[in-house]
């Protein structure tokens, strides 16, 4: 179980004269569950109060009535349960009809902390051994944008006068659990030894993170926390409301997994066994150096008789070889062939025309002899 150390407050500020916003710190269900929530109202001198409060108790009912089911769907339903609150509530209220507020939300349950999210209150995470201030949640502005791609500045973003210009807020328009674009939903592991910082941007908007850490990194008591940032806040003459809460994780990581450690041994206890193979035991599994030579060259020589012996009796390929030549000569000698064959040819075609000529003119002449004879 972890243990948590936890205090709220919420101050008017130096200018204005009602306080629009709100905030929950308390155990819910039982004492290893803790809800907290900023609320930052929006809307005028009477809506915002009027928004934050209906938001304030909307969750609390919503979150005591529903101990089963997961996280961080029921944290976001208990928002939404919220937003549609506000709604109702203006369209009943003419004069109400412009009240909206801003919140961030954590139920923190077994060592992780579930967040929804909706404008542009802050969580953040104080890494006491960094000494570093991260912020868990994303400003619903666009200077907020800007000032996290890194297109401004801190001081630069503090100063924009549309710092205050939100996309986003609670109890404008009906919403679902799954509306997209509505709801910022995350969970975080719980670090040992942190603390989680929740503010509205009263006091965001009018201390640096520096000046946010000087505060948190004391060794005081997160009551004396809180109002510290207040009360700094307050001396730089913060023009908003200024809500904060301050949630310390006192449990040490090896309080609930230690890792198994073995007993102390005494003198009379005998000592471990050493299975650590000694250079004697090593090197009785070794095979002795001073003949690998030896069987080196015998299997060498051996290799040399089988290939021989290959080369022997193995069947040899039939191949033509061609001797070196002229190829202007081979060639004139090709085409001289060639022409003697083509004369031969020739040759031989004209006597057999020639006898065949000689064989016709003894026909004829036989047939005249017959003709001319008397009958």
């Amino acid at each position: 179980m972890n243990t948590l150390l936890k205090a709220g407050n919420t101050d008017v500020g130096c200018v204005r004269d009602n306080n629009e916003d709100a905030y929950i710190v308390q155990t819910i269900w039982d004492d290893n569950h803790l809800l907290a929530v900023v609320i930052d109202g929006v809307g005028g001198y009477e809506g915002g109060e009027v928004a934050a409060e209906i938001a304030r108790t909307a969750i609390i009912e919503y979150m005591e009535q529903s101990p089963n089911g997961e996280r961080l769907e029921l944290l976001k339903q208990a928002v939404v349960e919220a937003n549609n609150r506000i709604v109702h509530q203006r369209q009943e209220q003419p004069k109400l009809a412009h009240m909206s507020c801003v919140l961030t939300a954590c139920l923190i349950d077994d060592g992780t902390i579930y967040m929804v999210h909706v404008g542009d209150t802050r969580l953040y995470d104080y890494d006491p051994e960094a000494r570093k201030l991260n912020k868990y949640s994303h400003d619903h502005s666009f200077i907020g944008y800007r000032e996290e791609i890194g297109d401004l500045t801190e001081e630069e973003a503090m100063n924009h006068p549309q710092r205050n210009v939100i996309s986003r807020d609670v109890g404008s328009e009906i919403h679902r659990v799954d509306d997209e674009e509505f709801l910022e939903a995350n969970t975080f592991p719980l670090f040992p030894h942190h603390t989680l910082l929740l503010c509205s941007d009263g006091l965001c908007d009018t201390l640096t993170t520096q000046e946010m850490i000087s505060v948190l990194q004391q060794p005081i008591a997160p009551e004396e926390k809180v109002n510290a940032l207040i009360d700094l806040a307050k001396q730089k003459n913060v023009k908003d409301n200024v809500t904060v809460i301050v949630i310390e994780n006192k449990n040490d990581a090896n309080e609930t997994s230690e890792p198994a450690t073995e007993e102390p041994q005494t003198d009379n206890a005998p000592p471990p066994a050493d299975n650590t193979p000694t250079p004697s035991d090593t090197h009785s599994h070794r095979i002795p150096s001073w003949w690998l030579l030896p069987v080196a060259l015998l299997a060498f020589m051996i290799g040399i008789c089988l290939c021989c012996a290959l080369l022997r009796y193995a069947p040899q390929p039939v191949k033509e070889f061609i001797l070196p030549q002229d190829t202007s000569s081979m060639a004139r000698e090709k085409t001289a062939v060639q022409q003697k064959d083509t004369l031969a040819v020739q040759g031989d075609t004209t006597t057999l025309l020639q006898d065949t000529l000689v064989s016709l003119q003894a026909e004829q002449d036989t047939l005249h002899d017959t003709l001319s004879s008397p009958l």
